[in-house]
């Protein structure tokens, strides 16, 4: 029978190693302590001993459930229909292209800076029409005004008109590409009254000669439809006929040739339907 040397100790096992390194030197367990355990001992059960005070639990990982944060809104989604209905808000002390174009329909001074004298006249235009006098140009404000440079749903005027005036607008294009002549009224040569005035004859409708007389004569109306005039300045010394879309068909000036352009521009004044 073979013995082992008395002055060696016995081996301790594997299990047994593990143990003693959890319990400390004085058979403690130790707490707080966080212990890597190697992949290679990974599903090998260990036996404590039976003198262990505490056996090691097993820490399950906390699973932490998202936070939502507090006091924050979350932007919803602006869709397209919506930004495309979207208009520009101006107030005082607001300045660029759509001040100019409130003021040449408030029919004043095109300085492009919204001041006192045109918070003043928007205020005036908003009692006239049974809007909210606060001073600010808003949805409403713009479509009693004719409507947002652009056109869509901030009221930049119908796509379809009535009976004559949509066919004098019809009829309007046929004369594209003729050339301006100052005085003319007839197909050799328009100039901007010449040309509304010979189209909507063609309807059976009598418009005086002039652009201003024009604007005199027929009734105001705050959003174009087809067929509808579109004037500058006031009095006005331009027209053309609004054909949909936030265009016209005008006889612009010396040198060049009817055309269709768009009509939103700071000196449009109004619009009138014959």
């Amino acid at each position: 029978m073979t013995h082992a040397p008395r002055h060696r100790k016995a081996e301790p096992t594997l299990a047994a190693s593990v143990v003693s390194t959890l319990t400390g030197r004085h058979g403690k367990a130790l707490s707080g302590v966080a212990l890597a355990v190697p992949a290679s001992l990974a599903g090998i059960a260990l036996a404590a001993p039976a003198n262990a005070a505490l056996a090691p639990q097993a820490v399950k990982p906390a699973t932490t459930a998202p936070i939502a944060a507090t006091g924050v809104a979350a932007a919803a989604p602006v869709s397209l229909a919506q930004a495309s209905s979207s208009v520009v808000v101006l107030r005082y002390g607001s300045t660029g292209y759509y001040v100019k174009v409130v003021q040449g329909r408030l029919h004043i001074a095109q300085d492009g800076s919204f001041g006192p004298k045109t918070l003043s006249a928007v205020k005036a235009f908003q009692g006239r029409k049974g809007l909210a006098r606060d001073g600010s140009v808003g949805p409403a404000t713009w479509r009693a005004l004719g409507g947002f440079p652009g056109g869509g749903t901030g009221g930049g005027g119908s796509s379809t008109g009535s009976g004559s005036n949509a066919r004098a607008a019809s009829i309007a294009h046929k004369y594209l590409g003729i050339p301006y002549v100052y005085g003319g009224s007839s197909p050799r040569g328009f100039d901007c009254s010449g040309l509304t005035s010979y189209v909507f004859r063609q309807v059976g409708k009598s418009l005086p000669r002039s652009a201003r007389a024009q604007q005199a004569a027929v009734r105001r109306v705050s959003s174009p439809q087809v067929g509808d005039l579109v004037f500058y300045g006031y009095p006005a010394h331009h027209v053309g006929i609004y054909v949909g879309g936030g265009q016209m068909i005008d006889a612009p000036k010396p040198g060049m040739r009817v055309n269709k352009r768009a009509v939103y521009q700071p000196q449009v004044s109004s619009y009138g339907r014959p």
